[in-house]
């Protein structure tokens, strides 16, 4: 564990081990983003800390999926729905979060979403503060095959698209997003390569400023 500053960044996953060589591991990404984190890895046998002692709390993708019912997967969502600090729920942390909350994951039977993808906004996600200063055509980085089936309940939806009906919600303190805004261009280019996987990669990307305005949420 790194303890360092304010933002716990909870790694939930390895990526591929020719990629983290060459660009590193999700919570380098997230600390090329945010900035100093302590890192937490619950999947190595790590143990949690009293999460509230951090101003914000975010789970990061992983390639394993929540049906894979691993019993840390169990623990980490009720820890995370204990919380009363900001979360941020990022792809697999979203599909975790999401069901923690009494939603469902499944594999997607529409197949998955890979590169560059659009995500449009409906009125409660151009009003949320995740959201400020983009404009309600997002322009994201994807690579998921698992998704939210079922709504979690009370969740509010933020936004969406025909792949993906459930690509951002919010509960409370939390909030989730499908895609990844950590992700660089060219970390998904080698990511779609070594996984032979043909998709278009976009470098308009939206996540930078996804990530800006959740450490400014935490602060404000």
């Amino acid at each position: 564990m790194r303890d360092v500053s304010g933002i716990l960044i909870v790694k939930t996953g390895t990526t591929e081990p020719k990629v983290v060589e060459r660009h590193g591991d999700y919570d380098d990404w997230f600390l090329q983003a945010l900035g100093a984190a302590t890192v937490v890895a619950p999947f190595e046998g790590q143990g949690l800390p009293d999460g509230d002692r951090f101003d914000g709390v975010l789970l990061t993708g992983s390639p394993l999926s929540v049906r894979d019912e691993a019993p840390w997967m169990e623990a980490l969502g009720r820890w995370s729905l204990a919380l009363t600090k900001p979360v941020l729920g990022v792809c697999f942390g979203h599909q975790l979060l999401g069901e923690a909350l009494g939603g469902r994951v499944e594999r997607n039977p529409l197949g998955g979403e890979m590169g560059t993808v659009d995500v449009e906004l409906n009125a409660a996600g151009r009003a949320d503060p995740l959201f400020a200063g983009l404009p309600s055509t997002l322009r994201v980085q994807q690579t998921h095959k698992d998704i939210l089936v079922s709504a979690p309940p009370d969740a509010e939806l933020l936004g969406g698209n025909a792949n993906t009906t459930w690509q951002a919600f919010r509960h409370c303190n939390i909030r989730c997003v499908q895609f990844h805004p950590e992700l660089r261009p060219p970390y998904l280019r080698s990511l779609l390569e070594v996984r032979g996987i043909d998709a278009a990669v976009d470098d308009h990307d939206h996540g930078p400023r996804i990530l800006r305005n959740w450490k400014a949420l935490i602060r404000s």
